[in-house]
């Protein structure tokens, strides 16, 4: 039986059967076939293109300068506010200078000018820099997450912090940072929100051979007078750094007292069928860190500026908070190509088959006369003798049929998909001494 079925063979037999409902349910899935591969597939999502990622690269440069004088703000939290007053440029908040894809704006800081290489207390702030005795500053060990190296000593602490008495004495640069802002709630820089950057960017499609830089202009004038704006001037590669972060769904104020991070994602979707003109790109704002981090929240890092008096180094130490601007550059091009063209349309001609599956299921399975369906779609068809008749089936005879009988045979005719009908006479001889009633 298993070599039977193995050497079986299915070929497709067409039945057509007369029901609107199946019918209708053929005509429907049809349409919404061929209506997802027109529209959808070729025109929305136009996969008759090949495609192409872009590369590119982007450098930004900055404008804008700033004076800060907090004497006198009502929230101020240190006793000093004169390192904090002063005018700021770009040598001055722009840390590095350059970037690749990215640049940053110091916008509030914590500043300890002054400092000098000698012996002071430890910042109380310090966990493992507090003490009582001087046993519990051993000489020569470094304070783990500290500023220097124990001298032994257990001395008081440079400032209060809650209820801190004394700390180790240390060899390190001194004074210690007071780590502290010094306002409650705004930034220093808060003018900062102002300051400008031209994003120059510039991306290629390898595969089409096509490259374009910032915006194409006979209008030498327009760089210098133009401001990016989502609507009014939406293709303008200068950008006011307050309105990046407020369409980040942010207020510039928020995000410049501790700092985060904006991605800018520019995105180069072109349709190369086109001109070249209407390859344009479009921006995108979003703050990329988490605003509401339990540990670690912002964004900042510490820088020095050294210098001598008289012989003796010194250096500003700098904890710069700021917004961090990550550029990113996103996009695809499509151009007309044969093959995914043949690709997709070949594809929709074989969702078609899913009418067929369907109506399939609804006529062999659902409608009350499926078992009528089932005899007229499946047909066994048993092998041939060499004259073209069938091999009769087995069957079996009494005395009450004679000594012959008529055999019930099929001819096969080649003639199209018709089937002759025929009929043949055979002998029966039987088995004359069994018993009267044994079949043979």
């Amino acid at each position: 039986m298993m070599s039977d079925q193995f050497f079986d063979y299915d070929t497709p037999k067409m039945v057509q059967i007369k029901s609107k409902k199946v019918g209708l349910i053929n005509r429907v899935v049809q349409i919404c076939v061929i209506a997802y591969v027109v529209v959808y597939v070729l025109i929305i999502n136009k996969d008759y293109q090949k495609r192409d990622d872009v590369e590119g690269s982007a450098t930004a440069k900055l404008k804008g300068v700033a004076y800060t004088n907090i004497t006198d703000a009502p929230d101020l939290q240190i006793d000093d506010p004169t390192p904090y007053n002063r005018v700021w440029d770009l040598a001055d908040y722009v840390i590095p200078p350059q970037q690749t894809n990215a640049f940053f704006v110091m916008t509030n800081m914590v500043i300890t000018p002054k400092q000098t290489r000698g012996i002071c207390p430890e910042d109380p702030d310090m966990w493992f820099g507090r003490c009582q005795t001087d046993e519990q500053c051993p000489i020569g060990k470094y304070i783990t997450g500290g500023n220097g190296m124990r001298t032994g000593r257990c001395v008081p602490a440079p400032w209060p912090y809650k209820g801190v008495n004394k700390t180790c004495e240390i060899r390190a640069w001194c004074p210690t940072e007071y780590d502290k802002l010094p306002r409650s709630r705004t930034p220093v820089l808060r003018e900062a929100a102002n300051f400008t950057v031209m994003i120059k960017n510039s991306i290629s499609f390898p595969e089409f051979n096509f490259s374009k830089n910032i915006r194409e202009t006979t209008q030498k004038s327009y760089l210098r007078s133009c401001r990016y704006d989502a609507d009014s001037d939406p293709l303008c590669p200068i950008f006011r750094l307050g309105t990046m972060v407020e369409m980040a769904n942010d207020t510039f104020e928020n995000m410049a007292y501790r700092g985060g991070v904006v991605t800018i994602d520019i995105q180069w979707n072109c349709n190369l069928d086109r001109h070249r003109d209407e390859c344009l790109p479009r921006y995108r704002f979003f703050r990329s860190d988490d605003e509401h981090a339990k540990i670690a929240k912002g964004f900042n890092f510490r820088y020095s500026k050294y210098y001598k008096v008289n012989g003796t180094e010194f250096r500003t130490l700098t904890k710069a908070y700021g917004i961090l601007f990550n550029i990113k550059i996103t996009g695809q091009a499509g151009k007309f190509d044969f093959i995914p063209l043949m690709l997709n349309v070949a594809s929709g001609f074989a969702l078609l088959s899913l009418a067929t599956v369907m109506c399939d299921i609804v006529v062999l399975y659902l409608l009350k006369k499926r078992n009528i369906y089932k005899e007229c779609k499946y047909q066994n068809v048993n092998p041939v003798t060499d004259d073209g008749y069938e091999v009769p089936a087995l069957r079996t005879f009494s005395k009450a049929d004679g000594n012959s009988a008529i055999f019930p045979l099929r001819r096969v005719s080649y003639d199209g998909n018709s089937m002759e009908v025929g009929k043949r006479y055979a002998t029966a001889y039987l088995d004359t001494t069994a018993d009267s009633d044994r079949n043979s």
